[in-house]
């Protein structure tokens, strides 16, 4: 019996997700062919939250700050600074569903960011090898589709790593944006 229980045990704890799955950590920085650059600087506390700033600096001189929180549930976005005015997703905005990702894998979420309705649906594709000037991976293809009132849809498919984070961008009009350096 007790074999057996040790077996389930460490069946469990092989499915389990790393504790860096989504990874974040202060100063752990990714940059990008387009010229932006994304760091972690700074741990706030937000509607009772713990909320990580990941600023993302773009090659024209432009910053924005996403409000994310990683928690048992999923990584959330909670809110978006751009240009000094904050913008609050009311409720947050699921970005990854608990850890870990497997093919097939669906999710979505209705909310509003200033008075506008958005809806994201988002599913793992599946894995796709790929290469980078960062390097070499196997990530997931996650496809991200965010609707507004309107009908304006964005679409975009991340290609994912457990521990390392997004390495590729690639919108539906072929436009691709590539990780070229990761550091923690």
């Amino acid at each position: 019996m007790r074999c057996w229980l040790a077996f389930v045990l460490v069946g469990l704890l092989a499915y389990a997700a790393p504790p860096d799955y989504y990874p974040h950590a202060l100063g752990m920085t990714w940059r990008y062919t387009s010229g932006e650059v994304q760091k972690f600087v700074e741990v706030r506390e937000m509607a009772g939250a713990e909320v990580w700033m990941l600023e993302h600096r773009y090659a024209d001189g432009a910053r924005m700050t996403e409000a994310i929180a990683f928690r048992d549930d999923g990584v959330w976005v909670f809110a978006v600074d751009s240009g000094g005015e904050t913008l609050v997703y009311d409720p947050p905005l699921l970005l990854y569903p608990p850890a870990p990702l497997r093919k097939g894998l669906t999710w979505g979420q209705t909310t509003r960011l200033r008075g506008q309705r958005l809806v994201l649906k988002a599913e793992v594709l599946g894995v796709s090898g790929v290469r980078v000037p960062a390097g070499r991976f196997n990530a997931f293809r996650i496809r991200s589709r965010l609707r507004a009132e309107g009908g304006a849809e964005s679409v975009v498919d991340l290609y994912f790593v457990p521990g390392v984070g997004v390495v590729r961008y690639a919108t539906a009009d072929g436009g691709v944006i590539d990780l070229v350096e990761f550091s923690r």
